[in-house]
C-alpha cells in the first residue's frame, strides 16, 4: 500500500464548518471564565452550560452515554471549590502541558461518579487547551486515529503515555503539518480525519470483500469472463483479479500504481500472460503450429514447430517445483542403489557407500569405517530433504546427509531450492474474447478447459497435438480471465462452447467510482457526476426496448478526468463518437438531429 501524507489527506477534508464556528465562539470563553470565576454559579449561564451542562452536541465534543449522569454533576457542581483551581491552573498555561493537574483533576472527578467517565473528564481539559489537546476525547477513537494514520500516512505516532500525552501528541502533529496561523482553525481536523480514514478502511474492506467472491468464483470455474460496457474497468479488474489469485486476496495492493507493478513483476516472472483476441487468430498462433525460418547463410526456409501463448503458459503452469526435482532425483537414486553399492563423497572428500534396502532411509559406510563388516548407517530420507530447504538442525549422521543431497544435486540436475507452492497459480487474460473465432482458436482443446478434465482431475482428458505429436493436457493451475465488451454490436456474442465452460461476472458502470475519485480539480467533480447523470438518462430512456442499457452504459473511466479541459476532451472525441455509433448500430432509438441538441447540453454543462 502506498502511503499518502497526512497533509494529502487533510487536503481531501472539506472542514465542518458549523462546528469549527461554535468551537470559536465557546472556548475563549470557557477559558476565561475558568481563569477568573471560582463558584461555577459566577461562570455566565449559557458559557456554563456549554462547557459542563451540555452532553450531545457540544462545542467540542458530542458525548451521549458516555458522559456525567444528572447525580454525577450535582456531586460535581457541590464540590467546585476543590475542581476550580485546577481548571483554573489548566486555563492559565496555554504552551505548556500540566500533566499533573490534568491527572489530579481526573483523579478528583472521579471520586464523584459512579464510573470512571474519562471521555467526560477529558472534554473538560480538552475544553481550556486549544494550542495542546484534541478534541477526540474518547480514548478508543484515538487510540483508532492513531493507528489509522500510522497505517495510511507517512506519519508516525506512538500510543504510549495515556490518552493525554497521546491527545497532546495528535495536535502537536497536526499544526506541524498543516501550520495554521491559528491553531483554532485546524481542532475539527483530528476527528474529520479519523471519519476519512475509516471510511477509506470500510472500502477497502468491502473491496476485499467483492474480490474474495470473484476469486472463489474463478477458483471453483478455472474459466472467468468479466462482461460490461466500454470504460467499466475490465481490463484493470482482470489485472486485481489475476495479482489476488497468486497473491491473496488479503494481499493485494490498495492503491493502482502498486497493484499495476505486482501485476508487472508477476508478468515478467511468467505467471500471467496477456493476449487479445481478433479474428484473424487461429489455432496455429494461440497453440502450436509451423513458422518460416531464413537460414541467414544459406537463406534456406525452413518450417519449426512454435508453441502459441497458450501451450506455453500451459507447460509453465506443469513445470516441476524445487521439491518435485528432488523427490524425483531420490526416487531415481533408490532405484540405482538397490542394485548396485554407489560411491558418494562427504564434504572433507572422504568416500563412503550408499545403498537402498526399503523404507525411508539409505543406508551408508564409510570407506574409512572401522566398524565391523557388514555394518552401515542410516541417512534419512526426510533429512535430506530438510537439509536441501535450508534447515541442519538435529540432523543424525549429518555428513552423510549432505554428501547424498550435493551428489542428488550433481548426478541428477537438482537445482538450488526456491521455495515454492505445489499449487503454484498462472493466469492467461484474453482480452476481447468474444472477437475471436472460438472454435477456431482453441480447436479440439476447448474440451480441455473445463475444471474436470484438467490434469490431475477427476475425468482428466489429454489430446495429441498434430504438429507436435506430443501428449497435451491443461493444468488445474492454469486460470483463464477473458473480457467481454457488451457494447460491441459488430460481433456476434459468445460462442455457446465458451459461455458453458466459463463463469461471468458483470461489471457495471458506478457512479460511486467518479464521486470518490480524488484527483478532480476544484468543481470538476460535481460536473463529471452531473454529465453521468445525464447521460445515463440519455441511454436508458432511447436505447432498444430489446436491449439492456446496464450493457450499454457509458463507463466511469470515461469521467475520471483531473480537468474540466480533459472533461471537455473525454465527452466531444470519446463519448460522442461512441454513442454516435450506438445510433448506427441501432442501439439508440433517436434522430440525429434531437441527439445533436442533447450533445449541445452536454458541451454546455461542462462550460
Amino acid at each position: 500500500m502506498t502511503k499518502k501524507t497526512l497533509k494529502e489527506y487533510c487536503n481531501e477534508i472539506d472542514v465542518w464548518n458549523g462546528w469549527l464556528n461554535s468551537y470559536k465562539q465557546y472556548v475563549p470563553k470557557f477559558i476565561e471564565e475558568a481563569k477568573t470565576k471560582i463558584s461555577w454559579q459566577d461562570w455566565d449561564k449559557d458559557v456554563f452550560f456549554e462547557f459542563f451542562e451540555r452532553s450531545s452536541h457540544q462545542c467540542v465534543s458530542s458525548l451521549q452515554q458516555g458522559y456525567f449522569t444528572k447525580k454525577e454533576k450535582e456531586r460535581i457542581k457541590s464540590n467546585w471549590n476543590k475542581i476550580s483551581p485546577l481548571l483554573k491552573i489548566i486555563a492559565e498555561n496555554q504552551e505548556t502541558p500540566k500533566w499533573d493537574v490534568y491527572n489530579k483533576l481526573k483523579a478528583i472527578i472521579r471520586t464523584y461518579t459512579s464510573q470512571d467517565r474519562r471521555a467526560a473528564t477529558n472534554r473538560l481539559v480538552a475544553s481550556l487547551q486549544p494550542n495542546l489537546i484534541s478534541t477526540i476525547v474518547n480514548e478508543s477513537d484515538l487510540g483508532d486515529l492513531i493507528n489509522k494514520i500510522n497505517t495510511y500516512t507517512t506519519s508516525n505516532i506512538s500510543l504510549d503515555g495515556g490518552w493525554f500525552m497521546c491527545s497532546y501528541n495528535i495536535c502537536k502533529l497536526f499544526q506541524q503539518v498543516l501550520e495554521p496561523d491559528n491553531n483554532m482553525d485546524i481542532i475539527t481536523y483530528p476527528w474529520q480525519l479519523l471519519e476519512h480514514l475509516r471510511e477509506i478502511n470500510s472500502s477497502l474492506i468491502e473491496k476485499q470483500k467483492g474480490m474474495e467472491s470473484i476469486i472463489k468464483l474463478v477458483e471453483a470455474n478455472k474459466n472467468l469472463i468479466l462482461t460490461g460496457a466500454p470504460g467499466t474497468g475490465k481490463t484493470y479488474k482482470t489485472a486485481e483479479i489475476a495479482v489476488a489469485l497468486i497473491d491473496g486476496s488479503n494481499k493485494l495492493p490498495s492503491s493502482r500504481i502498486d497493484l499495476m507493478k505486482r501485476y508487472k513483476e508477476l508478468i515478467n516472472a511468467n505467471q500471467i500472460a496477456f493476449t487479445t483476441f481478433h479474428q484473424s487468430l487461429d489455432y496455429e498462433e494461440f497453440v502450436e503450429g509451423l513458422k518460416p525460418e531464413i537460414d541467414g547463410n544459406t537463406k534456406e526456409i525452413t518450417y519449426q514447430i512454435k508453441n502459441g501463448i497458450f501451450k506455453a503458459i500451459c507447460e509453465r503452469a506443469k513445470e516441476k517445483t524445487s521439491m518435485d526435482s528432488l523427490n524425483d532425483a531420490i526416487e531415481k537414486l533408490k532405484e540405482e542403489c538397490s542394485e548396485n553399492i554407489i560411491k558418494v563423497k562427504t564434504k572433507s572428500k572422504t568416500e563412503f557407500s550408499v545403498t537402498y534396502r526399503g523404507g525411508k532411509t539409505f543406508r551408508v559406510r564409510s570407506d574409512n569405517s572401522e566398524a565391523e563388516e557388514g555394518r552401515d548407517f542410516p541417512a534419512n530420507i526426510d533429512a535430506i530433504k530438510k537439509m536441501y530447504q535450508g534447515n541442519e538442525a538435529d540432523i543424525y549422521n549429518i555428513t552423510y546427509v549432505w554428501g547424498i543431497l550435493q551428489h542428488l544435486k550433481e548426478q541428477y540436475n537438482v537445482k538450488d531450492y526456491i521455495a515454492d507452492s505445489t499449487d503454484k497459480k498462472y493466469i492467461l487474460i484474453i482480452d476481447e474474447i468474444n472477437r475471436g473465432n472460438i472454435s477456431k482458436i482453441f480447436g479440439e482443446l476447448i474440451t480441455l478447459l473445463e475444471k474436470d478434465k484438467r490434469i490431475g482431475e477427476e475425468n482428466e482428458i489429454t489430446v495429441t497435438l498434430p504438429y507436435s505429436q506430443e501428449t497435451f493436457g491443461v493444468p488445474s493451475n492454469l486460470f483463464i480471465i477473458g473480457t467481454m465488451n457488451t457494447a460491441d454490436r459488430s460481433i456476434g456474442h459468445i460462442d455457446y462452447a465458451i459461455r458453458r465452460r466459463f463463469a461471468f461476472f458483470s461489471l457495471k458502470s458506478d457512479k460511486n467510482v467518479i464521486s470518490s475519485y480524488d484527483k478532480y480539480d476544484k468543481g470538476v467533480k460535481e460536473k463529471a457526476e452531473s454529465l453521468f447523470d445525464k447521460i445515463k438518462d440519455f441511454i436508458s430512456n432511447n436505447i432498444n426496448p430489446d436491449l439492456n442499457a446496464d450493457d450499454l452504459m457509458i463507463g466511469h473511466s470515461y469521467f475520471l478526468c483531473k480537468s474540466a479541459d480533459d472533461l471537455k476532451m473525454r465527452l466531444e472525441f470519446e463519448i460522442i463518437p461512441l454513442i454516435e455509433e450506438y445510433e448506427k448500430d441501432g442501439i439508440i432509438m433517436l434522430e440525429k438531429s434531437a441527439m445533436k441538441e442533447e450533445f449541445e447540453k452536454w458541451k454546455n454543462l461542462l462550460s
